[in-house]
């Protein structure tokens, strides 16, 4: 297995024409170290609750102490791409005033973490992304905006300074007058220990006041870390509607500034509103092409603007861009027109340059407080959006922006909770959420490098320049600043002499449109062993423009890993049109993977292929892909690049050409809907006449393996029928069809229904099934023929049968005979003398009515006559003997609806 040096130099100069775009892990937001504080917060509504939202790439195990001690340490695991949530106690870390206090949060991991501070109460809430201390400055400018608030206490605009060192000494310029009256403009200086904070407060906006770390006596400039926002404000215009929200933000060091900016609308809000920070004055500001009149800049190096759409905004010197989320209900409209529908508070949140992106992230959109919606702005290379991905899925609906060279846009509503973003480019991203007079938001990364003073690699292999290494690998270092040094201090940090260049040679360069020096290490350096390093470059400026010195620690974080030997089994049984896997066979070590890219056909097609990031790494290893169909076997070269280290530098790949063998392909007849009766239907199977046939078999509901469906076996519903074909290659085909079977309907009537001669009787039969129809034929005697329920008034006896119909034409019956009971006719007179005629009492009809009594009297009341139904006929005898002549009296009921019958009768002889 070589390494892909062909590809590797390939690739690094496709980078190196945008090298700007996006910077190794080592210059970004996640890190091992960080310093926070509990910001002073307006708790007018009750105490408020300080909560870190931890994530990371690997997992790793945190600890979150604080610096006087005061409550013990806590420490908790974080798994991969998951959101650990740590909740600061309160009476322990809150600080409240101005001043300094030991009372700095320290968070420590084993492995690179992320970390979210969000500071909340009762609909007051502000959120952070934290900065690691391998990339905090020690130049800044407090960032916040013009302090109004509708609380029933004081409010303040605020800044934090927290020393990550002993003895670091600060000087702070503040913009506003402090509330312990200091004045502003006028310096003053103080001194932190590793972990103490000092609070600034102010009645009115402290944006601009600039903070500096400096030398003093032998102590050089030390990194500290800086906070901004207020304790509670209202943005906005000045009416009876002005609820408002604390607003908590890490500030970036000065020297990570940006030049080129691009800012979307916040979803849902009627607009924002912008700032522009200048970091020197006279800078030159372009916003979607305008330049902006000086006279437009505020005294405190501020260009202000509203807007609902995305702006563009450029700058000759480096520029720090601020959005603001403005007070519930607030429009553009002139008269400060109140807007009921539109939910949300007043959030800070400062933006990336595209100058410094990343390529993945895990953030948190969180429910804390109140929060009814959430959303990600994304901004990315309009060529790169395509390879963008949420959640692990392709997401493609961004905007390309107007005139925004070449750069897109989305607006993503996301659900609560964690949220996983990556491409294979760099892009800019900010989280934030609305609720009723509530909001969060912050930027969800960022890289923070200096983007014009620098150390970096240039590798012999490749000529690319790099922030990090690979074993084996030759580099020479480069050292890049904004000025011309006389001398160069090379410290490699681990115990050998320091190297002194005292002649060092520059090389000039102009980016975006600054000048900038390069210079090189005299000789190249041996390869590296797997670590990681620190070497330092003290530098002389001839022409300092701070308090740390003419001579300056140009610090260089790299770490060196290994390659990976890299490979993948081959596909099993690999036929076209069926997914295939391979599995990656790497070896390596799994926590330096940053990203595998697989290409599925690389000799015809180098510039597909697919991308894995750390968080999308497969955790069994196998890759899937389905090549098109094809009847024939094709060859096809397939690729993986294994990428380890920071900022995946350290390629690796291993090709090896599969065969995809060709694949049947079978179809069958289509069956249209049947009723359950309809009886068995052969589907008829159809395998293209594929050479090397193999056996075909049915199989489903109702289908035996010949394809012979019977639906009555099947039963009602929607039958999935499969066919399945095996070629002598291994290969399978298959086709499947859905069969619907419609239900078929009943119906029970009773067998016979009696009906009085003269009257009607309502026909009743039992059916089940949904939309029917029904048919009664004959029809005559029924009122309606299609009535579930028709009224019968025959004449004479009948056989109606009834036939019901479901609308997909399935139909059952049942059969009913309508016996007319006719009125009995009772003679008054018969003889019963043995003649042979009138010897027998005739009522005629009466032995059609089932279950009839007769009973007959003497004059004396005596029964002589007695029977239940009428089917002989009664001979006028009494125990044997004829009765003799006389009148005799009789009461007949028919029943089944007739009345009762009495009169009388003679005998005679």
């Amino acid at each position: 297995m070589d390494r892909e040096k062909g590809f590797r130099v390939l690739i690094t100069l496709a980078l190196l024409c945008c090298s700007y775009l996006s910077f190794a892990q080592s210059t970004s937001s996640q890190g091992k170290e960080f310093w926070t504080a509990y910001m002073s917060h307006s708790e007018d509504f009750g105490i408020s609750t300080m909560v870190l939202y931890i994530t990371a790439d690997e997992a790793t195990t945190v600890k979150v102490e604080i610096a006087n001690g005061s409550f013990p340490a806590i420490i908790r695991d974080v798994l991969p791409n998951q959101v650990t949530e740590i909740e600061v106690p309160h009476n322990e870390a809150f600080i409240q005033n101005q001043g300094k206090t030991l009372q700095g949060i320290h968070i420590t991991s084993a492995k690179k973490i992320a970390i979210f501070a969000h500071i909340y109460a009762n609909a007051v809430s502000g959120a952070t992304l934290l900065l690691p201390v391998a990339v905090l400055g020690k130049s800044y400018y407090s960032l916040n905006y013009t302090q109004r608030s509708n609380a029933q206490v004081n409010t303040f605009s605020t800044f934090m300074v927290i020393g990550t060192e002993d003895n670091t000494t600060v000087e702070i310029t503040p913009s506003a007058e402090l509330v312990d009256r200091k004045p502003a403009g006028l310096p003053f200086t103080i001194s932190l220990n590793k972990g103490e904070v000092y609070q600034g407060l102010a009645f009115n906006d402290l944006t601009g006041t600039k903070i500096i770390s400096k030398s003093a006596g032998t102590q050089v400039c030390k990194k500290i870390a800086v906070f901004s926002g207020s304790t509670k404000i209202f943005i906005g215009c000045d009416d009876n509607n002005k609820t408002s929200d604390n607003l908590f933000q890490q500030v970036y060091p000065t020297a990570s500034w940006g030049k080129n900016y691009i800012t979307v609308p916040l979803k849902s809000r009627n607009y924002d509103i912008f700032r522009v920070v200048l970091s020197e004055p006279n800078t030159v500001i372009t916003v979607n092409g305008r330049v902006i009149p000086q006279g437009n800049i505020q005294s405190n190096n501020v260009y202000e603007f509203s807007s609902d759409v995305t702006n563009i905004i450029k700058a000759d010197k480096p520029i720090q861009v601020v959005q603001y989320a403005v007070t519930q209900g607030k429009t553009l409209s002139a008269g400060c027109e109140f807007d009921a529908r539109d939910i949300g508070d007043p959030e800070m949140i400062y933006l990336n340059p595209i100058e410094q992106t990343i390529n993945h992230v895990t953030l948190y959109s969180t429910f804390h407080e109140k929060i009814l919606k959430h959303f990600i702005n994304v901004v990315i290379r309009s060529d790169k959006s395509s390879t963008f991905k949420l959640d692990g899925q392709p997401y493609t609906a961004f905007v390309e922006i107007l005139n925004g060279a070449g750069y897109a846009y989305a607006q993503i509503p996301v659900g609560e909770g964690t949220h996983t973003l990556s491409a294979d480019d760099g892009f800019n991203a900010i989280a934030y959420g609305f609720g009723q007079k509530e909001s969060y938001g912050y930027s969800a990364g960022t890289n923070l490098k200096n983007l014009n003073e620098y150390v970096q690699f240039n590798n012999l292999q490749t000529s690319s320049t790099q922030l990090n290494g690979c074993t084996g690998e030759r580099y020479k270092l480069q050292l890049v600043l904004p000025y011309i040094t006389t001398h160069i201090d090379w410290n490699f940090n681990d115990g050998s002499p320091v190297k002194p260049d005292n002649n060092p040679v520059a090389t000039a360069f102009v980016k975006d449109g600054t000048t900038l020096y390069r210079y090189e290490y005299p000789s190249p350096l041996p390869p590296f062993t797997k670590g990681s390093y620190t070497y330092t470059a003290t530098v002389i400026n001839p022409s300092p423009v701070d308090d740390c010195g003419a001579s300056k620690d140009i610090d260089f974080d790299f770490t060196i890993s290994d390659f990976a030997q890299t490979k993948f089994s081959p596909p099993d049984n690999a036929c076209s049109a069926t997914e295939v896997t391979i599995q990656d066979q790497s070896v390596v070590d799994p926590t330096t993977v940053d990203q595998i890219k697989v290409w599925w056909d690389y000799g015809n097609h180098p510039e597909l292929f697919e991308t894995y990031s750390r968080a999308e790494l497969h955790a069994d290893k196998n890759y899937h892909h389905t090549y098109d169909y094809s009847v024939t076997s094709t060859n096809y070269t397939v690729k993986m690049v294994v990428y380890t280290g920071e900022g995946a530098v350290c390629e690796n790949g291993y090709e090896r050409v599969v065969t995809i063998k060709g694949s049947p392909k079978v179809s069958m007849t289509q069956i249209s809907p049947m009723c359950q009766d309809a009886g068995k239907v052969q589907i008829i199977k159809d395998d293209h006449g594929f050479v090397g046939a193999g056996p075909g078999t049915f199989s489903g509901p109702g289908v035996n393996a010949s394809g012979l469906f019977d639906p009555a076996a099947a039963g009602p519903g929607t039958k999935t029928i499969t066919y399945q074909f095996v070629a002598v290659n291994g290969c399978d085909a298959t086709a499947t069809q859905d069969i619907v079977v419609n239900p078929l309907p009943t119906v029970d009537i009773a067998e016979l229904v009696p009906l009085l001669e003269g009257e009607s009787v309502v026909l009743k039969p039992a059916v089940t099934g949904t939309n029917l129809a029904y048919q009664w034929t004959p029809s005559i005697g029924l009122d309606d023929p299609n009535a579930l329920n028709p009224v019968c008034s025959a004449i004479d006896d009948k056989h109606y049968r009834l036939t019901v119909t479901t609308l997909n034409g399935c139909a059952a019956y049942d059969e009913v005979f309508v016996k007319v009971l006719k009125k009995p006719i009772v003679v008054n007179t018969f003889t019963p003398n043995g003649d042979g005629i009138n010897d027998t009492w005739g009522i005629k009809y009466l032995d059609t009515y089932p279950g009839n009594t007769v009973d007959v009297y003497n004059r004396q009341g005596e029964k002589v006559y007695s029977s239940v139904g009428y089917a002989s006929p009664w001979d006028g005898r009494y125990h044997g003997t004829v009765l003799p002549t006389g009148t005799y009296y009789y009461i007949i009921n028919p029943k089944n609806g007739r009345k009762t019958i009495a009169g009388s009768v003679t005998i005679l002889k």
